[in-house]
């Protein structure tokens, strides 16, 4: 192909029979839709045939990187997964970032499409240009970790290994892909690899990748992104604590999800904010390529947990300590790593537990139920054995929770689905929509669920970093929603890290890193041309499930039940103008002249 950046073919595995191919990735595919969530978007929409369960031999997974990976471009050690949702029924594509992105590229390929599934459990070997699928059966049952470790030792340290832990291989809808301790984590692509008997994917590779930019040119812009990056103070606040610096600031606002969202504000976050953490961290480590360095390696060594892990985030922090009224942080940090071993979405399954706790408050669910586990709020001691249950999706409470909230709501029924808070079967991430209107927006309109990256409003509602607005004004957040969807978009499909979008690269200069890499000529208008592109593709998937407008809505609790600073939000007063904005029609589905306008072929 005659841009850059790319390998120009994507590895096609089909696991029920065995053969793999190498399919061309077009000039077409890569102006229109880029990389990442971009292609994602559109070889799924086309490969996923309309209508099949998730678990159904049909469904495929594609693990795909972007023009970026294996460049000198900071931040762009990052690769996606794509797949029909088991969780939400939509179309979900995950990110993590590592080292595996930029070894696949170096092996020669964009992507992997995996297709059928296989007899026995195996993984995935590439090599170059050699490509096996080989048994995985002395891997089998192990966690993620322990099943990266043996292929490590078994194939040498030099590969890149993704793979899934026990959730996987129990189907669980709640189950990731894990990368060392970089998760795929929402909207269960792990259970697809679990359903497909695919155990992991082992990449190594010998080659490099060409940036259209050369020579002293392509250093001095890559400089200039490192540089922008590395000087913004933000960065250091990135590296010392990760998200996790914002827990203090959010609570003191009261947009502190608390105990299953009937608070917002928690009264003991001052026992697990950074400060409390800081004490474990050990060391520091990056991505590869990345100049922001914000992952660090914690040891515990408390008389009730005792481990050496990763150091958690925001939202893992939020989901088990104020999701569930619990301030242990040693006991926060254990769930953590024991979904990451396991290979569970910490939000996902966090958020579940603190569901399951206001329905056991309120009667909906008894100790009979829950196997003498007192689900009440504040209930450390709740949180490793429900874990370990819902990883195993062990008979009762177990497989109950495993299901997450929407449909362990539905199974337990009465007022349950009231306190489930969740968009389209996806649990809410760790900011209150009653206290950002523009978030509100966006997790009720987003194509896979409640996904608060998919446009981060709260840095131009509170941080002031994309603008100044008030955060509890209705009138301007349709605009602002759509707009940050569309430009978030294209940073999802370069791939880089989203914490760009803190650290000082504006829109221009993702269009100019596009630009850098592939040689391509995109503006600022450009961008937003092409992230409308891919958010109306996914709606479009979305509509042929049958999902549309209907589901654009957050739980009653939101616009019925104040926060602490007396606000509620309706989103539904936002809908109208913003699916004008969009040329949708009043179901929320694009109109015809809208998908011609964009170039989008169904």
């Amino acid at each position: 192909m005659k841009y850059k950046g790319y390998k120009g073919q994507i590895l096609t595995v089909d696991l029920t029979t065995g053969r793999s191919a190498r399919v061309p990735l077009t000039d077409e595919q890569a102006e229109k839709y880029i990389g990442g969530r971009g292609l994602a978007t559109r070889i799924l929409y086309d490969e996923i045939k309309p209508g099949i369960d998730p678990f159904s031999v049909d469904n495929k997974v594609l693990f795909i990187t972007g023009p970026a990976a294996g460049t000198l471009l900071p931040t762009s050690a990052r690769f996606a997964v794509g797949t029909k949702s088991p969780l939400t029924g939509t179309l979900t594509v995950g990110y993590a970032g590592g080292h595996w992105a930029p070894e696949l590229k170096y092996a020669g390929y964009d992507g992997i499409l995996i297709s059928g599934a296989a007899s026995r459990p195996v993984y995935l070997y590439i090599r170059d240009n050699t490509v096996e699928i080989r048994d995985a059966s002395h891997l089998w049952g192990k966690d993620a970790f322990e099943a990266e470790e043996t292929l490590k030792r078994q194939l040498g340290p030099k590969f890149q290994i993704a793979g899934i832990g026990t959730a996987g291989e129990n189907l669980v809808p709640l189950a990731s892909v894990i990368h060392e301790q970089h998760a795929v984590g929402r909207g269960g692509p792990g259970a697809i690899m679990g359903q497909k008997n695919l155990k992991a994917i082992a990449v190594r590779g010998t080659g490099g990748v060409e940036m259209a930019a050369v020579g002293m040119e392509a250093i001095r812009e890559a400089r200039m992104f490192r540089d922008t990056i590395y000087t913004n103070p933000v960065k250091v606040f990135f590296r010392d604590a990760g998200t996790t610096g914002m827990l203090a600031s959010i609570n003191d606002i009261k947009a502190m999800p608390t105990r299953n969202f009937r608070q917002s504000y928690f009264e003991d976050t001052d026992k697990i904010v950074f400060d409390q953490m800081r004490r474990y961290i050990t060391r520091y480590e990056s991505c590869s390529d990345c100049v922001v360095v914000c992952g660090s390696v914690a040891e515990i060594d408390e008389e009730h947990v005792k481990l050496r892990t990763e150091r958690i985030e925001h939202q893992t922090t939020c989901a088990f300590g104020t999701y569930c009224g619990i301030a242990d942080l040693p006991a926060i940090f254990e769930a953590g790593d024991l979904c990451d071993r396991y290979g569970l979405d910490t939000m996902s399954v966090g958020h579940t537990i603190a569901f399951a706790m206001e329905c056991y408050e309120r009667g909906l669910l008894t100790a009979r139920d829950t196997g003498g586990i007192e689900l009440y709020f504040g209930n450390t001691r709740a949180l490793k054995p429900l874990i370990e249950k819902m990883a195993s999706k062990e008979p009762g409470i177990g497989a109950l929770l495993a299901q997450g909230s929407r449909k362990a709501a539905q199974i337990i029924g009465g007022d349950a689905p009231r306190y489930a808070m969740q968009v389209k079967g996806m649990e809410i991430g760790a900011y209150d929509p009653r206290g950002f209107t523009g978030m509100a927006l966006n997790l009720a309109t987003a194509q896979r669920g409640a996904d608060h990256n998919k446009a981060f409003t709260i840095a131009a509602e509170f941080l002031g970093v994309l603008g100044d607005f008030d955060r509890f004004d209705i009138a301007p957040k349709p605009a602002l929603t759509k707009k940050m969807q569309d430009s978030t978009a294209i940073i999802d499909s370069i791939i880089m890290c989203m914490f760009t979008v803190d650290l000082g690269i504006s829109v221009e200069l993702f269009a100019r890193a596009v630009n850098l890499v592939t040689g391509m000529s995109i503006n600022e208008n450009g961008v937003y041309e092409i992230g409308e592109r891919i958010n109306n593709l996914e709606r479009m998937f979305n509509v042929r499930e049958g999902i549309s407008g209907d589901e654009d809505l957050l739980p009653a609790r939101f616009a019925q039940e104040p926060d602490a600073t007396g606000h509620t939000v309706d989103v539904s007063r936002m809908l109208p103008e913003y699916y004008r904005l969009r040329g949708w029609d009043e179901r929320g589905v694009p109109t015809r002249e809208k998908l011609q306008e964009l170039g989008i072929v169904l």
